[in-house]
């Protein structure tokens, strides 16, 4: 199959002004000007580096909406961002607490579509897109796997076995708070929801792959929250699925060989905040200026 038949990339040439900007915006740099003068594809290899990275940014770039790619039709993109977002993405970063206390209440599957929708534009390292979504979203299949894990926790830390990050301490101070912060449920905090952004992490990308499911982590936390949902990403309860409870990370159906590191709890909050907290890092922020740092 030719390149022209894997990619369907059309010019509408009653509206395309050849202004080039799709050319200069292509990742895979596989346009070009044609002898007409239009943008077309050149042929390549193969899709990644050696070819078309599947990032779409001319359909996205082009004024006139006259470029589509893989059949997506321009029109059915949605439109730019506007300016006064700013202020709204400021409010939201500074504002976004951990959640531990949630209501026993599933979310509005609704409400969860459209954030697992505008998960499919998380970024990756050279749009490689091979991050996976594992969602529990109902309370009752929570549940089970918290009723496989937790005993099997307590059993082995009561040994004095811990995952790698933790000692008797640390799992004595989360114990103490199951009585206040953590409602019972020193594992998942009683969130009614998980996420786990998960991939392949073996072989020569497997670092990018593991900063990828990181990057959707952080993004699905943020649309989370801007959808007014609590949220607390948890790496404990990520070791003892992985660490101390093998068999109820095999409940989750997620390869071995997948990178999973952090999961996210959510649901609608239990506590609501009044306000914001002051943080003040103004001291860790650094600027270059060439001179010596003492």
């Amino acid at each position: 199959m030719g390149f022209e038949e894997r990619t369907h990339f059309k010019v509408d040439k009653d509206l395309c002004i050849r202004c080039g900007r799709c050319i200069n915006t292509c990742a895979g740099m596989v346009l070009r000007f044609g002898k007409d003068g239009y943008p077309e594809m050149k042929p390549f290899e193969r899709f990644g580096w050696k070819g078309c990275w599947k990032c779409q940014h001319c359909l996205a770039v082009c004024p006139q909406a006259a470029i589509s790619i893989f059949g997506k039709d321009p029109s059915d993109s949605l439109e730019p961002v506007p300016e006064q977002m700013g202020e709204y993405m400021e409010s939201l970063v500074s504002n976004r607490r951990s959640c531990r206390r949630y209501l026993k209440k599933n979310v509005d599957p609704a409400i969860l579509d459209r954030i697992l929708r505008a998960m499919n534009n998380a970024p990756t390292g050279g749009n490689a897109m091979g991050v996976e979504y594992t969602i529990i979203d109902d309370m009752d299949r929570v549940k089970e796997i918290w009723d496989k894990a937790y005993p099997v926790m307590e059993e082995k830390t009561s040994k004095h076995i811990h995952t790698h990050s933790f000692s008797d301490f640390f799992y004595k101070k989360m114990k103490e708070s199951e009585g206040s912060i953590r409602k019972d449920d020193l594992l998942f905090c009683g969130a009614p929801h998980l996420f786990i952004a998960h991939s392949k992490c073996s072989g020569k990308w497997g670092e990018d792959a593991k900063a990828d499911c990181i990057i959707a982590t952080a993004y699905f936390e943020l649309l989370c929250n801007a959808f007014g949902l609590g949220t607390i990403i948890m790496s404990y309860s990520a070791e003892v699925l992985n660490e101390l409870a093998p068999e109820a990370r095999k409940m989750l159906n997620i390869p071995l060989n997948h990178y999973t590191g952090l999961i996210v709890g959510f649901g609608y909050p239990e506590i609501k905040y009044a306000r914001g907290v002051q943080k003040d890092k103004g001291a860790k922020v650094h600027r270059f200026s060439g001179e010596k740092r003492i």
